[in-house]
């Protein structure tokens, strides 16, 4: 899924940063993480612990990594939940993700719940049945709302590469249990594993538990088949007001301004829709970036939302100053601090911009940028957005029955 910027978080909340790279030490047992990152936080006794592995998914195998998230993520639970802790999984465009929080004296055995995660999947037929109907469960969910639906199908447009993590019905049919081992061959390299953790624990510590990962399997597919996107919609949208969304590449545009230039955006539409549900998204994975505009309109208003969005950036650019600049920058910058309160969700946040471009202090990088972004720079952004042809998407609202 997209990276979408409401839920950002900042480094600066905690008290030290400590990372390393591993240096790939190899031994007969496997080989460390690519990255250890420790965020050390000692003011109260747990930890959180993030462990990302990059992947893409075997070409026409797609869905398969979450498949495997969803038949290994019960022992996970269970494992974790022994010592009062929690374990959450994830599945985003950059990586299959494994979050467990759980008192700090309990970390090697928390890392020892996560590294089990690695070893090659092994599922009976009864928890295949029960994986892939979550996976369609997933599929059919991401279509059935119209917020989600939007979404769903502005990012098929602008990112066709980016699949959705449950797959598709056609790689479905085909991820069978014989298979898990052969793929997870092709999914997993520990070389691609990164940690963070956040809490009462120190650098020297996480790197000993995490000194050696499980060698990769030996078998490969013989199989090679394409993923297509699928063209017919899964499920029709539920919707009582009028849905339009607006999606623009931004490749190759200035992150920190960008993220600016959405919120900039979001205020000014809400303030002229104040009768709509507006919401302004950066998306930012490793397949590239785009600005989504998504607004919800009543049925009375939808002309008026129409000839909003027409002019939208036009109207920005006009009226911008450098203060509202900085207002909006300032505005993020609070909103990463205050989503970045508990340790997961600060893992979750460093995870996410090592896992995009490998860079450990990518977030405190981000952070810092904006204290300098100007309007120069958020003019030059709306101006690279007007040149481009956006996808648009329509989703009308349902007639009522109002029959006695």
């Amino acid at each position: 899924m997209m990276f979408v910027f409401a839920f950002l978080a900042g480094l600066v909340a905690a008290d030290t940063t400590d990372h390393a790279g591993s240096g790939l030490a190899v031994s007969p047992e496997g080989v460390a993480p690519a990255s250890v990152v420790v965020h050390h936080q000692p003011a109260i006794p747990i930890v959180a612990l993030r462990m990302s592995l990059l992947v893409s998914d075997p070409p026409g195998f797609a869905g398969a990594g979450h498949l495997i998230q969803h038949l290994v993520y019960p022992r996970l639970r269970e494992q974790v939940r022994r010592v009062g802790g929690q374990a959450q999984i994830q599945r985003s465009s950059d990586a299959l993700v494994y979050t467990v929080i759980g008192p700090a004296a309990e970390l090697e055995y928390l890392s020892d719940a996560l590294r089990s995660v690695l070893s090659p999947p092994i599922a009976t037929m009864g928890e295949m049945v029960v994986a892939m109907r979550a996976l369609e469960e997933e599929r059919l969910a991401e279509w059935e709302t119209a917020a989600s639906h939007i979404r769903a199908e502005m990012r098929s447009r602008l990112f066709p590469q980016d699949l959705p993590a449950p797959g598709t019905a056609a790689s479905a049919a085909r991820l069978e249990a014989r298979l898990l081992r052969p793929i997870w061959a092709e999914i997993y390299q520990p070389q691609r594993v990164s940690v963070i953790a956040v809490g009462d624990v120190r650098l020297d510590e996480v790197r000993r538990v995490f000194a050696e990962l499980p060698p990769p399997p030996r078998e490969r597919l013989g199989e090679s088949y394409t993923d297509t996107v699928p063209v017919a919609r899964l499920a029709p949208a539920e919707a009582t007001r009028g849905w339009m969304g607006l999606g623009y590449s931004a490749a190759r545009m200035d992150p920190v301004a960008l993220t600016v230039t959405a919120r900039l955006l979001s205020d000014d539409l809400r303030s002229r829709l104040p009768t709509a549900g507006v919401e302004v998204e950066h998306w930012w994975t490793h397949h590239g970036q785009a600005l989504a505009v998504v607004v919800a309109a009543p049925e009375a208003s939808i002309p008026l939302a129409r000839r909003t969005l027409g002019t939208a950036l036009t109207a920005l650019r006009q009226e911008l100053t450098e203060g509202q600049v900085r207002a909006a920058a300032t505005a993020v910058r609070r909103e990463m601090l205050f989503y970045a309160r508990t340790p997961d969700r600060m893992a979750e946040v460093v995870g996410r911009f090592t896992d995009r471009d490998g860079d450990p202090d990518a977030a405190q990088q981000f952070f810092t940028d904006l204290e300098v972004v100007r309007l120069a720079d958020v003019q030059q952004v709306i101006d690279r957005l007007a040149e481009r042809t956006p996808v648009r998407v329509d989703i009308a609202p349902q007639a009522l029955d109002r029959r006695p």
